[in-house]
This record gives C-alpha cells, sequence and structure tokens, in this order.
C-alpha cells in the first residue's frame, strides 16, 4: 500500500472524514446540554405541570429538523455539503442564546426555551445530515452502512457523554431554594424533610414553591461555545466532498465514479460527472446537463412511489418516535414521577445513548454484508419489546415487580428495569438507525438522488420527535403505562411491515470510494484534490 493511504483511503481523505466526525460529536454534545436542560428547567425554574408541557421543546425541534432535513437533500447537492455545514452552525448559534435570554423574561419563560428548540432543530437538521453525506461521499457505496453506522456512533456515544457532563454542571451551578413559604398539604406529604437545596430536593408537589436557578447559565454558555468552535472547524478545516463540487485539477479527480448502467431520469439534481469526463491542467471539464427534481416530486417518489423507501420511511419514523418517549416521556416519567434522583436519571438516559452509538458502527458495517432488512426488523421489533419490560417493570405502581416489598426496594428495581429496558432499547435502536441512510441510498434511482432521498427519509425519521408532545398528553389525561403502551404497538408494527415490504439492494461493488489516479510525474501518487 501507498505511503500516502491509510486503510483504503488517501490520508486526506481520512484527515476529512476525522473532521466530519469530530464535528458531528460537537452536534451529540450540544443537543444533549439543551435537551437535559429544557426537561429539568420546565418543573423546577419555570414551575410548569404538564408531562405535555415538560416536552412541547420536541414539537418545534421536531418540525425544524424535518423540514431542514427535507431541505438539505437539495441544498447539499447544489451548494455543496461544506455551505450547509457552515450554515447549520451558523443557526445553531441563536439557541443557547435564547435559552439565556429565557430567565430574564418576567413570565412565559419556558415559551423562549421551547422556541429556542425551533434552532437547535433546524441547526442539527442541516448540519447533521450534510455531515453523513460527506461521510457517505467518502466511505464509496460498498462502505455506506459504515459511513452512517461512524456518523452516528459518535455522534450518540457524544451524547451518552454529556449526560454525564450535564449531571456535573447541574450539580454544581443549580441552587434551589423556597420562594414561597406557604406549602401544600401534598407538598409537605412529599418532602417531609422540608429541604429545598438541591434538584433532586425538588418535588412535582412543589411546583413554584421549591424553585432552582442556573440551568439556562452555565449549559447553554458550554453549548453557545461548542457552536462557535462548530462554525469555525468547519470553515477552517472542513472541505468539499459532494462530486458536483469538487473539482478535479492536474489529471486526478476525487470523485466517485457512476455505473454507467444507472439510469438518468428526470429527477437528477445538479450536475452529473460521467466516466469519461476529461480533466485538463487547467481543471476544466465537460458536465452533462442535468435537469432538477422538485421537492414535491422527490417526497412523492421516496415515501409513496417507492414501496422500499416508503416502508424506510415508516420504519424511520417510528426509530424517532421511540427516542422522543426515550428522551422526553421517560425521563419527565422517571425524575418527576418515580422520583428517581438526577444522577440516577443520567445513567440511564446515557446507557439508551450509549449503546445506541456504540452498536452503530459495527451494524452498519454488517448490514453491507448480510443486508438491511433482517437488522432493521430485528431493531424495530426488540425496541417495542424493551418498552414492555420498561412499563411493566417499572410502572403500574409496582404491581408487577417481583421482590419488592417496600419503597426504598421498589425505586431500587425501577431503576434497575429502566437502565436494562433502556440498555435493551439503545442497543436494538442502534441495530435499525444507521441502516436507515443506507437503505434509502441503496434505493435511490441513481447517485444524483442521494441526497434527495436521504433528505426525505430523514424528514420523516425526525418527524418522529413530534409525536412526543401528544403521547404526552395522552400520559397527562390516563398514564405513562398507556402511553408506553402504544408506542411499542406501533413500532412493533413498522418491524413487521420491514420483514414483510422490503426488498433488498446490494450496495454498487464499482464504486469503492474515492479514487485516485496517477500523477504525470512517475512515482508520485495524486491525493484527493479538496475544493
Amino acid at each position: 500500500m501507498s505511503s500516502s493511504t491509510v486503510a483504503g483511503f488517501s490520508r486526506r481523505a481520512a484527515a476529512q472524514l476525522g473532521v466530519a466526525i469530530a464535528l458531528t460529536a460537537a452536534l451529540g454534545g450540544v443537543l444533549q446540554l439543551h435537551k437535559l436542560a429544557s426537561i429539568d428547567s420546565a418543573g423546577r425554574e419555570f414551575a410548569e405541570t404538564s408531562s405535555a408541557v415538560k416536552v412541547s421543546f420536541l414539537l418545534p425541534f421536531a418540525l425544524a429538523k424535518s423540514s431542514a432535513n427535507l431541505a438539505v437533500g437539495r441544498w447539499a447537492d447544489a451548494y455543496g455539503r461544506r455551505r450547509v455545514t457552515v450554515l447549520g452552525w451558523s443557526v445553531g448559534v441563536i439557541a443557547p442564546v435564547l435559552g439565556m435570554i429565557a430567565t430574564r423574561v418576567k413570565s412565559g419563560g419556558f415559551g423562549v426555551v421551547t422556541m429556542s428548540a425551533l434552532f437547535l432543530g433546524c441547526a442539527q437538521g442541516l448540519t447533521w445530515t450534510a455531515l453523513v453525506l460527506a461521510c457517505v461521499d467518502i466511505c464509496g457505496s460498498t462502505r455506506r452502512g459504515f459511513a452512517s453506522g461512524l456518523n452516528e456512533t459518535v455522534g450518540y456515544t457524544a451524547i451518552a457523554l454529556f449526560a454525564h457532563v450535564y449531571g456535573a454542571m447541574e450539580s454544581s451551578g443549580v441552587t434551589c431554594s423556597w420562594v414561597d413559604e406557604t406549602r401544600s398539604d401534598a407538598c409537605v406529604a412529599s418532602n417531609s424533610e422540608q429541604t429545598c437545596v438541591t434538584p433532586d430536593d425538588w418535588t412535582s408537589a412543589c411546583v413554584g414553591a421549591c424553585v432552582c436557578r442556573g440551568y439556562m447559565q452555565v449549559p447553554m454558555g458550554i453549548e453557545l461555545l461548542m457552536c462557535l468552535i462548530g462554525l469555525i472547524v468547519s470553515v477552517v478545516l472542513l472541505k468539499e466532498s459532494s462530486g458536483g463540487h469538487r473539482f478535479a485539477v492536474g489529471g486526478s479527480s476525487w470523485v466517485n465514479p457512476i455505473d454507467e448502467d444507472e439510469s438518468m431520469d428526470k429527477g437528477v439534481v445538479g450536475v452529473r460527472i460521467s466516466n469519461d469526463d476529461k480533466f485538463d491542467r487547467s481543471g476544466a471539464a465537460s458536465f452533462a446537463a442535468a435537469k432538477v427534481e422538485t421537492f414535491r416530486e422527490a417526497m412523492y417518489r421516496t415515501s409513496w412511489a417507492n414501496k422500499n423507501t416508503a416502508v424506510v420511511c415508516y420504519a424511520a419514523f417510528c426509530a424517532n418516535f421511540e427516542t422522543a418517549v426515550a428522551w422526553g416521556l421517560m425521563s419527565v416519567w422517571a425524575r418527576d414521577q418515580l422520583a428517581l434522583t438526577g444522577r440516577q436519571r443520567d445513567v440511564f438516559t446515557a446507557c439508551y445513548s450509549f449503546m445506541k452509538g456504540f452498536t452503530q458502527i459495527g451494524s452498519g458495517m454488517l448490514s453491507d454484508k448480510i443486508g438491511r432488512k433482517t437488522p432493521m426488523a430485528f431493531g424495530l421489533i426488540g425496541g417495542a419489546i424493551s418498552l414492555l419490560i420498561a412499563t411493566f417493570g417499572a410502572g403500574f405502581r409496582g404491581h408487577f415487580t417481583v421482590g419488592a416489598s417496600d419503597v426504598d426496594k421498589l425505586k431500587s428495581t425501577e431503576y434497575a428495569v429502566l437502565t436494562f429496558s433502556s440498555v435493551f432499547l439503545g442497543f436494538c435502536t442502534g441495530v435499525t438507525y444507521p441502516l436507515l441512510a443506507a437503505a434509502a441510498v441503496d434505493h435511490a434511482p441513481d447517485a444524483n438522488h442521494y441526497a434527495s432521498t436521504l433528505g426525505v427519509v430523514r424528514f420523516w425519521r425526525d418527524l418522529g420527535y413530534a409525536m412526543g408532545v401528544p403521547l404526552a398528553a395522552i400520559a397527562d389525561s390516563s398514564s405513562t403505562e398507556v402511553a408506553l403502551i402504544l408506542v411499542s404497538l406501533v413500532m412493533l408494527s413498522a418491524g413487521v411491515a420491514v420483514a414483510k415490504v422490503y426488498a433488498e439492494k446490494n450496495p454498487n461493488n464499482s464504486d469503492v470510494g474515492y479514487v485516485e489516479t496517477a500523477s504525470d510525474e512517475p512515482g508520485d501518487v495524486d491525493l484527493p484534490r479538496f475544493s
């Protein structure tokens, strides 16, 4: 192997892959800090009582992220991955700024926090999708599962790690005190020692009387710093990876070759570099004209016309429906209703995110060998089972719990069950998650439809976050257990749909990633060129 290549990649391509996954890690950290601070501040700082209100930030987050994903499919082809990434970080800066402003609003402060999630979702949708596409560009079609899995593994491992970072911030930066000397009988009963010093002293019965401050200062300040660093790194270090914007110079091109058997239908976006393109020393090349696919055409083709991408859209929607439950309702349920401590909540939240991330790279690589269908179906059905374990093991006031003879033992059992179910849920979701992007690209009509197809699938996937709010409303009106059972049934239906409908399509083995051609100088190897 030439000294200019590392594990099948040129050193420059490997370096760019490193930049892309480092930015993805930063995205995961930003998301976790904002999410946990929003959930915990709702009742403790802003005196919100409804579960639906506490997770209401998921609605603007979902709508913004899903819409951004739909748009980024075309934008990433038309303007390039790098420009979309820079735009995403620029928008993301607004989210923590609004969070810090929320504490200065006399009334409706949590409404400002909820509005900040709109910018968080837009930034996450633009940047994360562009970085997934960049990773797929670099790794090539035979490693799509690996590329998607690596990206998601790094992102969700960062989410898991930042649960502990957030916990340290909360314990050191958040202080609580009584602001109302008149306390209800329910507050006295739930907090018999009448302490209000740390966030774990707070109970839902004492909402408005015991108030905690600091959620919007330290976490949001760190989030703002990370967004600014991400923006600077994207401008200075990230290079363009898409074929339509990587112009070859000096007889070398860093372009994934396009199989001549792939058809060019009316939905081609941007320009297509053919295998016969000739580059001269000035970097000039001739390109075939290409027709542009509209949003409507991409949405119809991916969501309905093609049964394979349609079932992937449904599976993707259910995957983040479940994630909204894990991030929102289960977090509120565990801390504010089951009375787990913040540290315990952070641990089982981290277990979910860590397993979801850790599993994805292996799942992605395995799917490149055995296909996407079986792992996707397994992950969805297994996720449904894990939610049922949490529901009956930690819910229903211990009626289905074995060996919990007193309150302390019951809490210990509930914590153990939630941790186990979170590990299992994270594992199952991690099996499914990276395959959604790979399956979407597998069934795109040709290479020029990769981004638009992936954008539509990610639109439906992230729209699933929005279901966390009506689901929490169901929990408010009936019980959290009923809401969790409904989610498990939806996920089970998605797993069965994938098993019955989805047809495998092996990646094009002719695409081995970034291709290097010998330069005019004997003994030299041209490295990939970045625009």
